[in-house]
């Protein structure tokens, strides 16, 4: 006679804590210089944070992720395809990795889902044109501390649903006529702290329910009338 035994749940990294509901795998702060191999392919949140970690690669990651911590790292390099099949990934954060400094076009192509992204800290100065691309249900997108010294022309046009948007303490000097296109959803708008000297008369046009815009800590002199007028839901400057 055959006996019916429970599944065996799958072996928990080493160095690591696991926990059953939600499946979650959590290895920070432990001297990693790679990430575990054998995650269990179930689960659902990883915390990776406060490691020595380098490189990200494809399969690293299972399709099962709605979580993903990877701030306070060594990070510099991450590989094409790295996230591609984490079409479920709702929140990932690579903010505090000094040592990235560029990223592919394609890097976060997939994560359609998609509802927060960290990228704080890091040392990008600049970003490819379709980086964004395809993440319709970002929500919030922390860009601030980094080095970034231009932002191209719709460069957010795919991020309907984006509210917040952080882009304090970088080094922009200019605000285009279309940099913020697409921008319909967008509450909360921080450029305190750049190198700022001009504003395009329409740079903030489309930003409809804009409700906080922080300019302060920058070099301008003045700042065109009409750009303030294309922002009628503005309750704090």
């Amino acid at each position: 006679m055959l006996l019916a035994l429970p599944p065996v749940a799958p072996s928990c990294p080493m160095l690591c804590t696991c926990y059953s509901s939600p499946p979650t795998v959590s290895c920070q702060a432990n001297n990693f210089s790679s990430v575990p191999l054998s995650l269990p392919p179930s689960t659902q949140r990883l915390f990776l944070q406060n490691n020595l970690i380098r490189t990200l690669r494809p399969g690293t990651f299972g399709p099962s992720l709605l979580t993903l911590w990877l701030f306070s790292n060594n990070l510099s390099t991450i590989y094409p395809g790295t996230f591609r099949h984490l079409q479920a990934l709702e929140e990932l954060d690579l903010g505090d990795n000094r040592h990235l400094r560029s990223l592919e076009p394609d890097t976060f192509q997939g994560l359609e889902r998609l509802q927060s992204l960290h990228l704080y800290r890091c040392q990008l100065s600049s970003l490819p044109g379709t980086i964004f691309r395809g993440l319709v249900s970002l929500q919030y997108l922390y860009l601030q501390e980094n080095s970034l010294l231009h932002l191209q022309d719709d460069l957010f046009a795919d991020l309907a649903n984006l509210s917040h948007l952080f882009l304090h303490g970088n080094r922009l000097r200019l605000l285009t006529e279309h940099v913020f296109r697409g921008l319909g959803s967008l509450d909360r708008l921080l450029l305190h702290g750049n190198r700022l000297q001009g504003v395009h008369r329409a740079a903030f046009r489309g930003l409809s329910r804009l409700t906080i815009l922080y300019l302060f800590n920058n070099s301008l002199a003045s700042l065109p009338g009409e750009a303030l007028a294309d922002l009628p839901s503005l309750e704090f400057l």
